[in-house]
């Protein structure tokens, strides 16, 4: 009940002819409130221990820092509780937001469409970025996968970032392995040189000129320099695999009748192994307990066998 009707249920009073004072009980109860009823000044009771206005204000204030805006925020919030209860949710919230974004096997053509372009993937293969370092030198293989590679990474879909780490790894090793290699080439070339000329002493020259001259002969001075160059597995070259230098050396000799001589000129060459056949013989007269040793006969028989084959092919 209201003040009002309170007010009005008072003057429906009946009265009398003659004026009299109002009863006091009366106006006393229509003053009070119906049971339950509060009036429209009353407040409700504070909760024990809940902080007032002001004391909530103050903490508002606090956690603002001196931000208005946050400010503004946390007044929406009626109760320390109700503050906590926001933050829990506004972290909860942030939380999930960032899970990292993955692809499965199950994926759509729509979430690999909106992984690509959260991750700065380009849609044509091409224009993926990465590229060789200038300080990079690259081979013509390197620039033939260059392209294959960028493919790969955007098929597995892979961030421009990790592709362009994976490239600089795989310059940074081929490098390295280039450089292992290069180091290996010239020791073994040394190795090979030192240990053909304790073998061969003074025929050396002679055996390595048999060689390239037989190999210049059947292949070109072009062919013969591509084939010489050829590295193999550990770097090395293929005229310092001694196996192969030997063999070749040995053909040569074989083809030209001797190996003093590298012109290829077979008169000259059969003249000249005619003249070291001679210079044997005449240790018959001069000394011929030299000539009877297995060193000059050796020499001997090897010289017939070349003379030999050189008159085969006039």
């Amino acid at each position: 009940m209201t003040d009002q009707n309170t007010t009005g249920a008072l003057e429906s009073q009946p009265t009398n002819a003659t004026s009299s004072a109002p009863n006091p009980d009366v106006a006393k109860a229509a003053a009070a409130p119906a049971d339950g009823a509060a009036t429209a000044t009353s407040a409700p009771a504070a909760a024990p221990g809940a902080p007032t206005d002001g004391e909530l204000q103050k903490f508002r204030e606090e956690l603002a820092g001196g931000d208005e805006t946050m400010l503004k925020q946390l007044e929406r919030y009626k109760s320390k509780e109700a503050i906590q209860r926001g933050m829990r949710e506004a972290y909860n919230a942030a939380k999930a937001g960032r899970k990292a974004v993955t692809l499965t096997d199950k994926s759509t053509p729509e979430e690999v469409k909106a992984y690509r372009e959260a991750m700065g993937i380009p849609e044509d293969p091409a224009a993926y970025p990465g590229d060789f370092r200038e300080d990079y030198k690259a081979t013509d293989a390197d620039k033939a996968i260059l392209g294959d590679f960028k493919a790969a990474m955007h098929a597995r879909n892979v961030p421009p970032a990790a592709a362009s780490a994976a490239l600089d790894w795989y310059q940074d090793f081929a490098t390295a392995q280039q450089q292992e290699l290069d180091g290996n080439l010239a020791k073994v070339a040394k190795e090979t040189q030192a240990a053909l000329r304790n073998e061969w002493g003074g025929e050396y020259d002679g055996n390595i000129g048999a060689a390239q001259q037989l190999m210049t002969a059947h292949l070109g001075k072009e062919g013969f320099e591509g084939m010489m160059g050829l590295r193999l597995m550990d770097g090395s070259r293929l005229q310092d695999n001694i196996a192969f230098v030997k063999m070749m050396a040995q053909l040569g000799a074989d083809y030209y009748g001797g190996n003093a001589i590298m012109t290829g000129d077979v008169e000259t060459t059969a003249k000249t192994v005619q003249e070291r056949i001679d210079e044997l013989l005449a240790l018959r007269v001069s000394d011929p307990e030299k000539y009877k040793s297995d060193d000059v006969q050796q020499k001997i028989t090897k010289l017939y066998s070349q003379r030999d084959k050189i008159k085969a092919r006039k």
